[in-house]
């Protein structure tokens, strides 16, 4: 958990971030100091988690992108804990760390449905658990470092012919496999860095152009690393969306009950009460205000709602019944029914 901080801006709420994987360091979390991103920061934050929601509903969660390098670092601020005495623009020179910038997704599908929210969270968590396509890309690199690990135990005592066989095999295999998982075109730097090393090694020539089975040992040891660190870094994403989406839905039952007991109230407890009989009665002040007051009790009720698309027509029936209060208080029953049944009808069509 880290401030964000500045001296042009203060955003006082707080990323979750954790700062270490396995034993390994995650990147510099980087967000652009720009009025959007102070905007959502200020937005209501499911907790546990830091997915942000607008007062409309809309629907905000933080995803990261992988940068190279940081032209203009005073545009940025540091989401991540610095070293004691190091300052951001000190970090990005000494290139120490892998770099990501934190960004805000609003969810727009279906929309901003926190259903569609829920839906892009398992989309993530699909590619990232066991027999996801990311762990299924770290395991064929994990066994192709094998294979060329075995290459290299098997130099001794062979051939010259044999020996240079062997690498030839070895970087075609290579090839195969950085196409078939597609590292080949990725974008991320972090896989960038993965197909460099893995292909030098299978190549296996120092730069003069010899082969070397000390430099191929070497690039293979920082090829493992680096694996081993993405294998790492999916566990952390893993552990984000995870909560995230336990956070999701939380937050939809919550809406939901609220609705429900909404959409009860209206039908049963207020259009059926006998103040809303088709023959005009008279009804006393004090009947009216606890009337009114009911409707207040329901408007509170209905404002707890936090994501769309349970806080549209929450929102939408706090405005009938504001209507519905004053048309009780001018004696019209039956319009204040009709919007009653208007309001429990929309209420229905969403839970």
């Amino acid at each position: 958990m880290v401030r964000i901080e500045s001296e042009k801006i203060d955003i006082s709420e707080r990323l979750q971030v954790i700062e270490r994987i396995g034993e390994k360091r995650l990147p510099l979390f980087l967000m652009e100091d720009k009025e959007s991103n102070r905007r959502i920061a200020k937005f209501w934050k499911i907790p546990g988690t830091d997915v942000r929601v607008s007062p409309e509903g809309d629907i905000f969660y933080p995803v990261w992108r992988e940068r190279q390098k940081v032209n203009k670092p005073e545009l940025y601020l540091s989401c991540s804990a610095l070293p004691r005495g190091w300052s951001l623009q000190r970090l990005l020179a000494s290139k120490s760390r892998p770099i990501s910038e934190v960004k805000y997704f609003q969810v727009k599908k279906d929309g901003g449905a926190v259903e569609a929210a829920i839906r892009s969270m398992d989309h993530v968590l699909e590619n990232y658990r066991e027999k996801g396509r990311e762990l299924e890309q770290v395991e064929a690199i994990r066994e192709q470092i094998a294979r060329a690990r075995k290459v290299l135990e098997e130099t001794t005592g062979v051939s010259r012919e044999e020996f240079e066989e062997g690498f030839a095999v070895l970087y075609r295999q290579t090839l195969e496999l950085l196409g078939k998982c597609g590292l080949s075109t990725a974008a991320s730097a972090l896989k960038k860095d993965i197909t460099r090393l893995l292909a030098q090694a299978s190549i296996g020539r120092d730069r003069l152009g010899r082969r070397n089975p000390l430099i191929m040992l070497k690039k293979l040891e920082a090829a493992t690393r680096r694996v081993e660190y993405r294998w790492h870094e999916a566990g952390f994403i893993v552990d984000k969306f995870s909560a995230m989406r336990a956070g999701l839905e939380a937050q939809q039952a919550k809406d939901r009950e609220i609705l429900q007991k909404a959409e009860h109230q209206l039908s049963v407890g207020f259009a059926a009460h006998s103040y809303f009989k088709e023959i005009p009665q008279k009804v006393s002040k004090q009947q009216i205000g606890i009337l009114v007051g009911m409707m207040g009790s329901l408007i509170y009720l209905l404002g707890q709602t936090r994501v769309k698309c349970y806080k549209t027509a929450a929102r939408e029936t706090i405005v009938e019944l504001s209507q519905a209060q004053q048309k009780a208080r001018e004696g019209d029953y039956q319009g204040a029914k009709e919007l009653f049944l208007r309001s429990q009808k929309r209420i229905s069509l969403v839970i």
